[in-house]
């Protein structure tokens, strides 16, 4: 199950395309505050009937959000957050990576299908709120290591973060506005070749 509009991965366009440059703390703090308020602002706003009725690609604004529920928790693991063990929706006897993409997303969609909306979002904004304190506590030197897998070896710290995060957070609350705006799906969005997920 794809997910719709923020196709992208931690090697989309956006970070591919991003020169190395020095970042600070609050260049990667501020954008995951505004962006994870802004998406939480708009499911809120549609409220729970209308949050859950499809509007792109077959999926609602809950399953985008129960979407990055997962990937800004798996983000938080992967920088080492040991308090957040792996869903209980996922398989335990096969790797993530070995379940695949769009399966993740399958099985995600469907657990928080069944899930409070109040908890849903809740969940989201703990997970953000997971990752924002762990790159707070970063030393700022460390943003700008190199992120490895399954970034890629060109992929930065600050660069994963984002891709897993405020841009792709902004991608879909883009997207969202514009469908909710026009009444209808948005136009299909191809993922670069080289992308993760969504």
């Amino acid at each position: 199950m794809t997910a719709p509009a923020a196709k992208g991965g931690g090697q989309g366009p956006t970070a591919e395309k991003r020169k190395p440059k020095k970042v600070k703390t609050a260049d990667v703090i501020g954008p995951i505050e505004r962006e994870s308020a802004r998406l939480l602002k708009i499911a809120r706003e549609l409220g729970e009937e209308r949050a859950s009725k499809p509007v792109m690609d077959g999926w609602s604004v809950r399953d985008v959000v129960a979407h990055c529920v997962y990937w800004q928790g798996m983000l938080a693991r992967l920088m080492g957050v040991r308090a957040l063990p792996p869903p209980s929706w996922i398989p335990r006897w096969q790797s993530e990576q070995e379940i695949g993409t769009d399966e993740l997303n399958r099985l995600t969609v469907e657990h928080y299908r069944r899930y409070p909306f109040d908890s849903l979002l809740e969940d989201f904004r703990f997970t953000a709120d997971l990752v924002r304190r762990v790159v707070d506590e970063m030393k700022e030197e460390n943003l700008m290591l190199p992120a490895g897998a399954p970034w890629g070896s060109d992929s930065l710290v600050w660069q994963a973060i984002a891709s897993e995060t405020h841009e792709h957070w902004k991608e879909h609350a883009d997207a969202i506005e514009l469908a909710v705006k026009a009444g209808a799906a948005p136009p299909a969005h191809t993922p670069p070749s080289s992308g993760r997920r969504r």
